[in-house]
């Protein structure tokens, strides 16, 4: 039965417009309802059954990737978003909540129910995300997945109040990007910050070892280098198994120690997979150089998988640079900054061995 207060209100909807727009008469409304309030409690738990059957059958539900789920999800919130009338740019309960939220909490119980109940589905993503992916941080998939339901529906007042989806839409764009941000920005991004927070962070990783300080050399570094941002950067590993077909085999490689170098820039950043060579002379194509600057350098042994690499990373920005005298050596834009070592004892196969994590200071 359509509720007609998406135009009128719940407060301005009489118990004859809803007869009206339903064709029924007041008794046949009686018979299933004692009351208006009654309708709109069923109609926001009705809500919540068709919404969840909606989304549970939606496409993005058969990725195996939790966090790619949940991108999709959000995805799949901007096409409904777009592909709706200015009359449909709501949420039943969303809507009912905003106008009876203080005055009426047997509605306001029965649309926190539809609200936080859809915000669960995606929480049970995003925790399995968390797992994958190594995240320890101070937010939890609780919060992020009500963060997420508090952007769609500032998205669906913005698209009433302009009368149209684009600047609503752009807004769900930059909540995918910041998903993104949370889940892939830890190893580049965290350590290109110019300023590290100084309070109010929680331990990321436990054991991180206390650093050794060494002056690094000139080295001529040669292999793949491409240029990412953090929606990309999951293509990491394949630049990684592209380089591993000329291990051993480069002209002039120097030695069996590999090197993963970032590149800090305003677009995103630059990585490099590579090794150090005696001369640029007879590289294969697509070979790209860069000679590293002599700097001070505070080395860390990274423990474990390489898939936690962002946790000693996360360690090293939240936990060691704040408190010690030292800060990250940003040098211009374009410029080596802090590189992974991957050492000859490393095995790519099972991903544990040698690895450090080499960060330029000042």
């Amino acid at each position: 039965m359509p509720i007609p207060w998406g135009w009128h209100e719940y407060t301005a909807t009489r118990i004859e417009d809803v007869c009206e727009e339903a064709g029924l008469t007041k008794g046949s409304f009686f018979h299933h309802f004692k009351s208006k309030e009654e309708l709109a409690t069923a109609a926001a738990d009705h809500w919540s059954e068709f919404t969840g059957a909606f989304f549970a059958s939606a496409p993005y539900r058969e990725l195996s990737d939790p966090l790619d789920r949940v991108l999709a999800y959000v995805d799949f919130r901007k096409a409904i978003l777009q592909g709706r009338t200015l009359p449909d740019f709501t949420c039943l309960v969303g809507t009912m909540v905003q106008e009876i939220y203080d005055t009426n909490p047997p509605i306001r119980e029965a649309c926190n129910r539809s609200i936080s109940g859809h915000a669960a589905t995606v929480e049970a993503d995003i925790a399995e995300a968390m797992q994958k992916y190594g995240i320890v941080a101070e937010w939890t998939a609780q919060s992020l997945a009500l963060y997420t339901q508090a952007t769609v529906q500032g998205a669906f007042i913005l698209a009433k109040a302009q009368g149209g989806s684009e600047i609503a839409a752009a807004c769900i764009d930059h909540l995918h990007r910041y998903i993104e941000m949370l889940f892939l920005n830890p190893i580049p991004g965290e350590l290109f910050m110019t300023e590290v927070p100084q309070q109010g962070v929680k331990t990321v990783s436990e054991g991180l070892e206390a650093p050794r300080f060494k002056d690094g050399r000139p080295m001529l570094l040669a292999g793949f280098r491409g240029e990412y941002t953090m929606a990309t950067m999951r293509e990491i590993p394949a630049l990684w198994q592209r380089f591993a077909a000329y291990l051993g085999k480069i002209p002039g490689q120097v030695g069996r120690v590999a090197y993963g170098v970032c590149f800090p820039s305003s677009e995103g950043f630059g990585y490099m997979a590579a090794v150090e060579v005696r001369s640029a002379e007879g590289l294969p194509d697509g070979f790209s150089v860069v000679t590293m600057p002599v700097e001070r350098y505070a080395v860390f042994t990274h423990k474990g998988h390489v898939s936690k690499l962002s946790e000693t990373c996360r360690a090293i920005e939240h936990e060691w640079l704040p408190r010690s005298q030292y800060s990250f050596a940003l040098g211009t834009p374009g410029a080596p900054g802090f590189f992974e070592r991957y050492g000859e004892s490393f095995d790519p196969e099972v991903g544990e061995g040698d690895v450090e994590v080499w960060v330029p200071i000042r």
